[in-house]
């Protein structure tokens, strides 16, 4: 008899599928397909991000090469005062307008040496017996708003104590410290950044700073820089000096205990300097002295929607309505942060929060 018995076909189910190793036609597809869609991602985002740049190269030709020189100058003023983008103008224009630009707008300090008669330390703070059962007594924190920026004011009734803080002693070509760390281990309850530091392209380590820098009544760093060329600091008496193009012997015979490099100097015996033209808008931070020698340290935020940033004139009206005697600019843009109370107060520009710097003003 016939076998009439079919033969069963064998079928796979879906899980027995899954289990089964592709084959390499099907790796080779699925690479191909998986290839296809990355290139595709990176070319959108390539356009995205060329298009960006090209509609931010257009807007700042029309500002440059706009009806506004008063614009132009703001503009070109703000990126020459950055790290990382100063090289921005001079793809517009030549190094001899770049100049013609920066001479027009120029901050024009007075000239003339310190007058510390001016200023009358009251020593009410610093006689206080309570004093160092509260050290915040004599430390007041206000909030600065203006047309384009905000910012803090941090009044220091007794000046003695503040001081210049550094990243380390002696300094080396090895990154410098945040703010905190400077303050925190140097026991401050407040501190500022200070002076400048090497900073190529934006990239520096901050260890090496510009410029003299005197500290606890010791030179520590001497090799003065052609460009910040403005000595900012405390003599023995605690009051602030501003002195512009010394060198770091001739430093010796002012009596310093604690000194940075930067500039320009904002006020100088009660009288303004003047700004030629218009300065750039940026992040600030500037420390002045009052009359009664009160300390005066100002962080401006700058660079975000809400605060585009305070230029030199800014400071000086600031400044002169706190009382400032004496004041100066000090270093800027993303290293522009005040810490205070054990927390950073301004929002600053940087993503990290702070930069690593060499020097800054302490308030123990």
């Amino acid at each position: 008899m016939a076998d009439t018995k079919k033969k069963k076909k064998k079928t796979t189910s879906g899980s027995d599928r899954l289990k089964q190793k592709p084959t390499k036609k099907q790796l080779l597809k699925r690479r191909k397909r998986r290839n296809r869609i990355i290139r595709r991602i990176v070319l959108c985002l390539v356009t995205v991000l060329l298009l960006a740049v090209g509609a931010v190269l257009a807007v700042m030709g029309t500002i440059f090469y706009g009806p506004s020189q008063t614009a132009c100058d703001r503009l070109v003023t703000s990126l020459l005062e950055t790290s990382a983008l100063k090289f921005v103008p001079r793809l517009y224009f030549p190094e001899e307008t770049v100049q013609e630009i920066i001479r027009r707008n120029a901050v024009v300090a007075p000239e003339e040496a310190t007058d510390t008669s001016l200023v009358v330390i009251n020593t009410a703070a610093k006689d206080n017996p309570d004093a160092p059962d509260e050290p915040y007594q004599d430390i007041e924190l206000r909030t600065v708003i203006g047309p384009t920026y905000k910012g803090y004011m941090l009044i220091v009734r007794d000046p003695s104590r503040v001081s210049v803080g550094v990243c380390h002693n002696p300094f080396s070509d090895t990154y410098g410290k945040f703010l905190n760390e400077i303050a925190d281990e140097a026991g401050a309850i407040a501190a500022i950044n200070a002076g400048g530091f090497e900073d190529d392209g934006g990239h520096g380590k901050g260890g090496i700073p510009i410029g003299v820098v005197w500290s606890g009544g010791e030179l520590l760093w001497k090799k003065t820089d052609t460009y910040y060329d403005t000595l900012i600091g405390f003599d023995k008496d605690d009051k602030l000096i501003l002195a512009t193009g010394i060198s770091a012997e001739q430093s010796k015979a002012l009596n310093l205990r604690d000194a940075v490099t930067f500039g320009p100097a904002l006020v100088v015996n009660g009288e303004a300097s003047s700004v030629t033209s218009s300065s750039g808008l940026n992040p600030r931070t500037a420390i002045g002295q009052r009359a009664d020698g009160a300390v005066l340290l100002l962080v401006i935020d700058g660079r975000q929607v809400n605060s585009l940033g305070a230029g030199m004139s800014d400071l000086i009206s600031v400044m002169l309505e706190y009382g400032a005697v004496n004041a100066a600019n000090l270093d800027g843009g993303s290293s522009s942060k005040l810490y205070y109370n054990g927390e950073f107060i301004n929002d600053g520009v940087a993503v990290t929060g702070s930069r690593r710097l060499a020097t800054a003003f302490i308030v123990k």
